[in-house]
């Protein structure tokens, strides 16, 4: 019968692995808010209007920190 032995450096190089694609994908989030949020500040006020914003609404959201929803 075989048997398999784990050592503490395998396991923390999967545990590590794993907390990675939750890193990304919270990176990416960020990204993705950031340059939202700085497109949505550079559109002309009669597109905000097509979207249904008004001024005040651009500034309450382009004001928000890339980390906050």
């Amino acid at each position: 019968m075989s048997s398999i032995n784990y050592h503490h450096h395998d396991l923390v190089s999967t545990e590590q692995h794993a907390a990675e694609p939750g890193l990304l994908a919270t990176l990416g989030l960020w990204l993705q808010r950031s340059r939202t949020r700085r497109q949505l500040s550079e559109l002309p006020t009669y597109l905000l209007k097509d979207i249904g914003l008004n001024e005040a609404d651009r500034y309450q959201e382009v004001s928000k920190p890339f980390w906050q929803q």
